[in-house]
């Protein structure tokens, strides 16, 4: 059996080697674009703002005329224009005289300053509307400068930015649309049993549904993949051969197959696997539940062939190929340890390094985790709860409440 390491690192050298080559670009309408991966980098090609703009509602004029204004000297400037957002006056600013401005509308090119409207008194006089302006208004005041958030050229964000509603405001602000993204990686994943059957089929005695589909493809989706449907397979070896040419002709970079890997009488995959005339990577990996995790390669195409329990399926896809099908998509999605404090015992007699379902809380700083009592790998009720794995040493385990261990966070 290969550590948890060592297996990992022989799929990334594969991924780096061959899998690479998969890792496309595709544009994607800008409305559609959130979550996705940049597949460049972006720079502004204009500025931002576009032209000098008032932020607030009030009135534009020359600082000057405001030199000697106080509350017991009020100053009164003709009002000449009203500038609305989205228009601009043809107007001159002359001494003496103001515009009415409002948010976002561009100052007549000769103001240097607005004032707010609050801080104004508007009044009629025969010869036409004026505000009063009870204090000196100081050059640059509520006016944001062309240019003054992004210039033309500034570098914003690089390939590989996970798109979130920042990158897609500036992306609108800036007009790009549609935008170049990593295409999600294709994954093709089918189960194999003869006690399987479809989620809407009646169910016999015996017979179990094919939940492991739906799981698997949900962890893939998370991953950042888009997973492809290959549905139930019998225990026939010609029937997962079959499958394994559909998903040739599909192109599909990675084939994830649930059952079939240990060395029962109906386990084919690894039969399936050969007759492909695939190249064997490792049978077995150190760790419960998910030891049974056989891999091969074959024409620039990754076979997986996972544990039919879906507790073993769910921690072997998390910990080997969740980041492998992060990097197809250009990001670096993977679970990452970090530490907690036992609120229970966990003894065992023996075994590989294991994986408990437990569910951990924070509480003055430390992290208290709560491993659950049912951990066989068929087990359900524990997945609704949990939010993390417990790593358990291998072999014998002894371990108490308050005992520190390494848990991975649930995506």
């Amino acid at each position: 059996m290969l550590s948890l390491e060592n297996a990992r690192e022989i799929l990334f050298k594969y991924l780096n080697e061959f899998l690479i080559s998969h890792k496309k670009a595709e544009t994607v309408p800008l409305w559609e674009a959130g979550g996705r991966v940049m597949a460049v980098d972006i720079a502004a090609d204009e500025d931002i703002p576009a032209f000098n703009r008032s932020h607030v509602d009030g009135y534009a004029l020359l600082s000057g005329d405001t030199c000697n204004g106080a509350a017991d000297h009020p100053i009164t400037l003709k009002i000449i224009d009203t500038i609305a957002a989205g228009s601009y006056s043809t107007k001159k600013l002359l001494p003496g005289t103001a515009m009415k401005i409002f948010t976002g509308a561009p100052p007549p090119r000769e103001a240097d300053c607005i004032i707010k409207k609050e801080e104004t008194v508007e009044i009629n006089r025969d010869s036409g509307p004026a505000v009063i302006i009870k204090r000196f208004v100081s050059a640059g005041e509520n006016i944001s400068l062309k240019g003054e958030d992004i210039r033309d050229g500034d570098f914003l964000f690089s390939r590989g930015t996970i798109l979130s509603f920042p990158q897609i405001e500036t992306l609108a602000i800036l007009g790009i649309d549609p935008v170049s993204v990593f295409a999600k990686p294709r994954i093709g994943i089918f189960s194999t049993g003869n006690e399987l059957v479809d989620l809407h089929d009646h169910l016999q005695y015996g017979q179990l549904r094919a939940s492991n589909l739906y799981t698997l493809a949900e962890i893939i989706r998370q991953a950042g993949g888009n997973p492809v449907n290959l549905g139930v397979v019998r225990d026939r070896i010609e029937d997962v051969l079959q499958v394994y040419e559909k998903a040739k002709q599909l192109n599909l970079p990675i084939v994830i197959s649930t059952g079939g890997t240990a060395s029962g009488d109906l386990d084919f995959i690894k039969d399936a696997m050969e007759q492909t005339l695939s190249t064997r990577l490792f049978n077995k990996v150190a760790i419960r539940p998910g030891a049974p995790f056989v891999a091969s390669v074959k024409e620039n195409q990754l076979l997986i062939g996972l544990s039919g329990n879906p507790g073993g399926a769910i921690v072997a896809l998390l910990f080997l190929l969740f980041p492998m099908i992060s990097q197809l998509e250009g990001t670096k999605r993977e679970l990452s340890p970090g530490q907690g404090r036992l609120t229970a015992p966990i003894t065992r007699k023996g075994g590989l390094r294991g994986f408990f379902w437990g569910c951990y809380d924070e509480l003055g700083g430390h992290k208290y985790v709560t491993p659950f009592e049912n951990q066989f790998c068929g087990a359900i009720r524990t997945h609704i709860a949990g939010n993390c794995l417990i790593e358990i040493p291998a072999g014998k385990v002894n371990l108490t409440v308050d005992d520190n261990v390494v848990i991975w966070k649930l995506p």
